[in-house]
């Protein structure tokens, strides 16, 4: 099976491209119809895996044209030139920012709160469109050690350390939730979703806890030095009902069991022994 993989270098691409076997594309940054064209009449894939995106929210609000155009015309493309090929495309969580009720949501629950959402959701439809049998991964934010010459954007691991290390506080919500996923399982689950029927699925950890009692949880059992603070501001929920995929036999550990795994597999359980 031909794999093509975009966004290699990126947080989520390279993690799957250490899990799989995958014909690595260049770059797609800015790439036209003719690139994108002769990208696949080269490689001539069986799966596409498409992880590829202007993700920083700030930065869709700053470059809208540019961000339109990564997260939604290069998608597009991509399914319109690559016709009989499985698609694996990345979608997020922030689909579901404004959604009134608490929550967890179900895929057919939407309430974008953000430019970066809508275009996600945008790309869902168009896809669907013209290849209705495309897996669209609706991910959570997710988080890993750093790698060598990999972006290592903020995430939980990382932001975690360095509270401990500069003995700075963190301040969570009781009032938020939503799953926060070890990315090495994203990149293990990859395989499993060639077989999965057309959809926008809810992809990676289930979680119970508020973003302060997830966090409390962790710093507890991890034994860190780091201060919680309780933010009593409203905030969204990001918050996911996995069900959906479970049925189809995919499954994550939880936020907290992600994290401990996180650490075993990194041995960072020596930072507190």
């Amino acid at each position: 099976m031909r794999v093509l993989l975009t966004g290699a270098k990126g947080f989520v691409g390279a993690r799957i491209r250490e899990a799989l076997p995958v014909m690595e594309a260049p770059s797609l940054r800015n790439a036209d119809r003719a690139a994108i064209r002769r990208l696949l009449a080269e490689t001539r894939p069986d799966v596409i895996v498409h992880t590829a995106a202007i993700s920083d929210i700030g930065a869709c609000d700053a470059q809208p044209e540019a961000s339109q155009y990564t997260n939604v015309d290069i998608p597009v493309m991509l399914a319109e030139e690559a016709p009989g090929a499985k698609l694996i495309f990345f979608s997020s969580d922030q689909v579901y920012g404004e959604c009134g009720e608490i929550g967890p949501y179900a895929e057919d629950t939407v309430a974008p709160a953000n430019l970066y959402a809508r275009e996600k959701l945008e790309m869902e439809r168009r896809v669907m469109e013209i290849a209705p049998d495309a897996v669209l991964l609706r991910a959570t934010w997710m988080y890993d050690a750093p790698l060598y010459d990999v972006p290592n954007r903020h995430n939980l691991l990382s932001l975690l350390l360095r509270a401990a290390i500069r003995r700075e506080p963190m301040t969570f919500s009781k009032s938020e939730y939503r799953g926060i996923t070890y990315v090495r399982e994203v990149a293990e689950n990859i395989p499993k979703l060639c077989d999965l029927p057309g959809g926008a699925y809810n992809y990676g950890s289930e979680n119970t806890l508020s973003m302060y009692d997830t966090i409390s949880e962790i710093v507890r059992r991890w034994g860190l030095p780091v201060e919680l603070r309780e933010d009593d501001r409203s905030h969204h929920n990001l918050w996911m009902n996995c069900g959906k995929i479970k049925r189809h036999g995919i499954h994550f550990s939880d936020t907290v069991q992600g994290f401990e795994r996180c650490l075993r597999d990194y041995d960072l359980n020596i930072l507190t022994k």
